[in-house]
């Protein structure tokens, strides 16, 4: 008879170097306890928590001398603030709102920056689509706007998302006319608002949504497109393809 956990255990650390010091949790624990467990013990102090970090390791060891049902545990993505940046995770299913402070209650304050990135499940495309837009309006948008751009990993380093370089998603929006459904080309969006020093121009702001959107083809030479089905179909009947 095994104790202490020397048999069959579960081992959980931010880091795979150090993982097999963990603490060893194995026994029988029912769901109630867990659902309980998950909000009552500091992540710190147990197995159940948030995760101070972006990597989760685990590390599960068994034995041949019994055989048991084994675990099961689900985790999720959460959202955060990092310095500046608003990191936002949309599952698959869900619809995340962003916008201004206050937004429908308040202006906007002047000399005002803040900055997003939008994040839905990989193979999934971002959609966003705006509730409220009312900006200064200004040629070219070069007071007060909202910026969207396709966000990436840095090359080298998985931990780090860039947008501010990635590739322009639409013109900058200002003034009040709303755009269509705004679709990334991959699964992460990098947003930014700025508002300029001037005080006496500020508006009402915007509040905009995004979920996972669905792929969509995106065809730049239709006629091209149209020549190749041509010959495709063409070789396909003559036995040639």
């Amino acid at each position: 008879m095994c104790s202490s956990c020397k048999c069959d255990y579960l081992q959980i650390g931010t880091s795979y170097s150090d993982l097999h010091q963990q603490t060893k949790t194995c026994g029988r624990y029912s769901y109630n306890y867990l659902e309980g467990y998950i909000y009552n013990v500091d992540w710190n102090a147990g197995l159940y928590g948030n995760v101070p970090g972006s990597t989760l390791y685990l590390r599960f060891v068994s034995d041949d001398t019994a055989h048991y049902t084994g675990f099961s545990l689900t985790f999720i993505a959460l959202s955060q603030t990092v310095g500046d940046i608003n990191y936002l995770n949309a599952t698959e299913d869900e619809t995340i709102e962003f916008g201004t402070p206050k937004v429908d209650i308040e202006n906007y304050p002047s000399s005002y920056a803040e900055q997003w990135v939008l994040i839905v499940p990989k193979g999934r495309k971002v959609q966003i689509d705006f509730d409220i837009l009312e900006l200064e309006d200004s040629e070219d948008c070069k007071n007060d706007y909202v910026e969207l751009r396709d966000a990436s990993f840095m090359v080298g380093d998985p931990k780090t998302i860039i947008g501010r370089f990635g590739k322009i998603l639409t013109s900058r929006l200002c003034g009040s006319t709303k755009p269509n459904s705004i679709l990334s080309q991959g699964n992460m969006v990098w947003v930014q608002f700025m508002s300029d020093r001037n005080s006496t121009t500020v508006y009402k702001g915007f509040k905009a949504s995004f979920k996972a959107g669905q792929g969509r083809v995106c065809v730049s030479r239709p006629m091209m497109l149209l020549f190749l089905s041509a010959l495709i179909m063409h070789l396909s009947k003559n036995n040639l393809f």
